[in-house]
């Protein structure tokens, strides 16, 4: 891609961040501003955490100053006591978008109660290598360091250095098949995707009966408690650029500690999580306090080379897998959520097979970090002949390209997220 085509997207991309800024009548009552995933349906107006941290990714481009204002916005309502103090959520700016039923689901006014995968020091850490706030920066760095602190406090039950997750909403995949064997249903069918959502929303519930302890959640038969691979793999990541910042701040001991839990995120997940067989690398989440290996095979295995957690001769490994021509994830279009040799996989339905660009990011960046550049820009040309063909759709099909369905309902083709394609295209030139 040429310098003007750069260009053009560029402006393209922030039509559509800034075409989905919340109402003035919004936006007027917030400290910080921040960018809803999509307005076109009036669903997703909120502001949510991981979609918020790609966001400013992409913002570092063209407006720094709204990218430090996205990722404040995020740490506004970060729980500040009680056993749950640390975390931030999911969802936030409830009552502001009159989000009624996220209200009445989580019980409170503002929030949600869970939370998403903890990838805000890696947004931080890349827009201030391009913008650099000092000030933004120390002001951001102890909150995300509370972040990790109750991950580590309240998620690592067993003391292992994986971090669990007590819902599919919390992992961003959230209608995944690797989750629908702990809830009691492999959807085949529409009815069957419908009954796992309102599961979804029961699971809510029981989550509260517990007060979100995810030790005793684990030990409720009903319960939900994962520890996924990617979810640890991005973990590890964000704790190195967490080091990052806090050597940048002067605070060393401080940046040696957190580099040291890093460390033994990725230690945890090579000693628990990988597999080895005949050469291939396989890996898998571990679900239930018992940590059973999940049979089910995803692209989120692929993180592994954005948490860094893999030899030169395991990335090796893992690259063929991705890009085997006769694999599960040659998709014309990549890289499918689902391997396509998984019987439930479907490639336009909501999270069980479809393209996700901020995945694709996440493999792009971390191929890149393996000095796999050829095989970072199949990812980012695939990226961008899906927006070409589609638009910046909240995900795609696979197999044609197309905007994906929820329920059988096209997904929003102006998705906030979607525009991380850019990154991916400008870092190409950039670096």
């Amino acid at each position: 891609m040429d310098t003007l085509s750069r260009e053009r997207l560029k402006g393209t991309c922030a039509k559509i961040l800034r075409g989905n800024l919340p109402e003035p009548s919004v936006l007027n009552r917030l400290r910080f501003r921040y960018t809803c995933p999509a307005r076109e349906k009036g669903t997703y107006l909120p502001q949510w955490l991981w979609d918020s941290c790609f966001h400013a990714i992409v913002y570092r481009w063209f407006d720094p100053d709204m990218g430090w204002e996205e990722l404040q916005s995020l740490l506004v309502h970060q729980l500040a006591e009680g056993p749950d103090a640390g975390m931030v959520p999911h969802m936030a700016y409830l009552a502001e978008n009159d989000a009624t039923t996220a209200q009445t689901l989580f019980g409170e006014r503002d929030r949600s109660t869970i939370t998403q995968p903890p990838l805000i020091a890696v947004a931080t850490l890349e827009l201030y290598r391009k913008a650099p706030d000092r000030a933004a920066l120390a002001s951001i760095y102890p909150k995300i360091l509370a972040f990790h602190d109750w991950f580590d406090r309240r998620r690592d039950e067993d003391h292992d250095g994986l971090a669990a997750i007590i819902h599919p909403w919390e992992s961003g995949w959230d209608a995944s098949q690797r989750w629908d064997e702990l809830m009691g249903l492999r959807a085949r069918s529409q009815e069957d995707l419908r009954e796992l959502e309102r599961r979804r929303i029961k699971l809510i519930e029981l989550s509260a009966s517990h007060a979100y302890d995810a030790r005793e959640i684990a030990q409720d038969p009903e319960g939900f408690y994962v520890e996924p691979v990617d979810f640890n793999a991005i973990r590890a990541a964000d704790l190195t650029a967490l080091a990052e910042i806090a050597r940048e701040l002067g605070a060393r001991v401080e940046s040696d500690d957190i580099e040291s839990r890093a460390a033994g995120v990725r230690t945890a997940i090579r000693q628990k999580m990988l597999s080895r067989e005949s050469g291939a690398i396989f890996a898998h989440d571990l679900l239930g306090a018992e940590e059973r290996p999940s049979g089910i095979h995803h692209a989120g295995i692929f993180t592994l080379f954005f948490g860094k957690c893999l030899t030169s001769e395991e990335a090796g490994a893992l690259s063929a897998a991705l890009f085997d021509p006769e694999g599960g994830f040659a998709s014309p279009y990549a890289v499918p959520s689902t391997s396509r040799n998984e019987p439930l996989y479907n490639p336009s339905e909501y999270w069980r097979g479809n393209v996700w660009l901020p995945v694709n990011w996440l493999i792009w960046k971390g191929l890149r970090a393996y000095k796999r550049e050829h095989e970072a820009r199949i990812i980012a040309d695939s990226s961008l002949a899906l927006v070409q063909k589609s638009g910046f759709c909240e995900f795609f099909n696979p197999e044609t390209g197309d905007c994906g369905t929820k329920y059988g309902q096209q997904c929003p083709s102006t998705q906030s997220w979607s525009t991380i394609v850019l990154d991916m295209l400008m870092g190409d030139a950039d670096e």
